[in-house]
C-alpha cells in the first residue's frame, strides 16, 4: 500500500528480504548535462526521499549485464548499453524500518534510444510508487543518493 506524500513524491511499500541480495545497477550520465539517471522514492519509515541508480536483481544463471539490460526494459520500456563495470560495493543499510544486506554490481551505461534522456519522470512500469528523474551530479538541497559508498564510484 502506498500514499501520496506533501512532497509529491509517493511512499514505497518496499521490505527488504531477510536475505542477501545481489543487484546491478547502471551509473548513466546524461550527454547533454552530466546529470545522474536514478530512481526516486520515499522511505516511509525515515519519511525520506532517496536516489539510487536504476537496476534491479540479478536472477540464478544471469551475467549483471544481463540483469541491467532486462530490468531496464521491464522498468523503463528502455534499452541499454552496458559498459565496463566500475566496482562492487556491499551495503547493509535499513529501509521501511527493515534491515537489508546487499552486494551491488555497478557497471557503467548509456540508454540507446533518445527517449530516456527527456525531462522525465520517467514511471517505474513495475513499481508504481517509483520514478527514474535525471539528478544533477552536484549541488544543495539533493535527495541523498543510495547506497552511501557509491560516492567512490564517482
Amino acid at each position: 500500500m502506498t500514499e501520496e506524500t506533501p512532497a509529491g513524491v509517493s511512499a514505497s511499500d518496499y521490505l527488504p528480504p531477510t536475505h542477501i541480495r545481489v543487484l546491478s545497477l547502471a551509473l548513466i550520465r546524461h550527454p547533454g548535462t552530466g546529470a545522474l539517471f536514478v530512481s526516486e522514492y520515499l522511505d516511509p519509515a525515515r519519511d525520506e526521499t532517496l536516489h539510487r541508480p536504476a537496476g534491479g536483481g540479478i536472477e540464478f544463471g544471469e551475467t549483471s549485464e544481463q540483469a541491467l539490460r532486462r530490468e531496464f526494459r521491464e522498468e523503463f520500456g528502455a534499452e541499454l548499453e552496458v559498459g565496463e563495470r566500475l566496482g562492487v560495493i556491499e551495503n547493509i543499510f535499513v529501509f521501511n524500518g527493515r534491515p537489508g544486506h546487499e552486494y551491488i554490481v555497478v557497471h557503467d551505461a548509456t540508454f540507446t534510444g533518445r527517449a530516456m534522456l527527456g525531462a522525465g519522470p520517467f514511471p517505474v512500469l513495475d513499481a508504481p510508487s517509483d520514478v527514474g528523474v535525471w539528478r544533477p551530479a552536484t549541488g544543495v538541497d539533493l535527495p541523498r543518493l543510495v547506497p552511501d559508498a557509491l560516492a567512490d564510484l564517482l
